[in-house]
């Protein structure tokens, strides 16, 4: 009976430290407790939408390099997003309409900005 509390605590504790937020304008995050919410622009790692996350509550309008080449994105955002295959947000732009999903199983995205 003593395992209950136990695991209970160490569960509160783990969803506190996977939801919490830095102070930046993106948070990175592993999935598990994970959901993109309205209004965010959440690149995921893999292609199904797993692995470490990064959150823009806001897509900059100013070229963002990505911390990761990013799988998936799920714009759930009010904007589109411009993804670039290089740093510095040259060269032909991928479109991801804004309240739209996808996933990049062949193209490696390292910059993006708001479109």
């Amino acid at each position: 009976m003593t395992i209950r509390p136990a695991l209970g605590a160490a569960a509160v504790a783990a969803a506190a430290l996977a939801l919490s937020v830095t102070p930046a304008s993106a948070a990175q995050q592993q999935t598990g407790a994970f959901e993109c919410q309205q209004g965010q622009a959440c690149f995921f790692e893999t292609t199904s939408f797993s692995g470490k996350v990064v959150v823009y509550n806001d897509v900059p309008s100013a070229c963002t390099v990505l911390p990761f080449a990013p799988g998936a994105l799920f714009n759930w955002s009010t904007e589109d997003v411009l993804l670039y295959r290089t740093a510095d947000c040259t060269g032909p732009a991928n479109l991801e309409p804004a309240n739209n999903f996808h996933s990049y199983p062949s193209t490696k995205f390292l910059s993006f900005r708001a479109g």
